[in-house]
């Protein structure tokens, strides 16, 4: 019950922040986005790598996530290619996701990345 009462007071906090999407490109030229992003064992407790991601789709995102690596990894090298494995499992992700709203995508999905 205190998580309800939790849960209600955040959202009555944030109501006013919302996600904008741009109008512009919702007929052709359909191209996601994808930033990622990965911490080579900053947490000093588990010593586990750190990733996240977001896709944007027409200027706001439609996919995102920030998450501690399920193993620890050995390399900075592991790190980026965990993150990068992750991405491309998102790709096919949103390639469905289009497939079932019947539209097509009609450019490149471009990855952008420090790694």
């Amino acid at each position: 019950m205190n998580a309800d009462k939790n849960l209600l007071k955040f959202l009555d906090s944030i109501k006013e922040l919302v996600i904008c999407y741009g109008y512009k490109g919702l007929t052709n030229d359909l191209q996601p986005i994808k930033y990622c992003d990965s911490d080579f064992t900053d947490d000093r407790e588990s010593f586990k790598s750190i990733y996240g991601y977001v896709f944007k789709f027409t200027g706001g995102p439609i996919n995102w996530k920030s998450k501690r690596a399920f193993i620890i990894a050995l390399s900075t090298l592991k790190a980026k290619i965990d993150v990068f494995t992750k991405g491309i499992q998102e790709v096919f992700w949103i390639i469905n996701l289009f497939k079932k709203l019947e539209r097509s995508i009609s450019r490149f999905i471009v990855f952008y990345s420090d790694n």
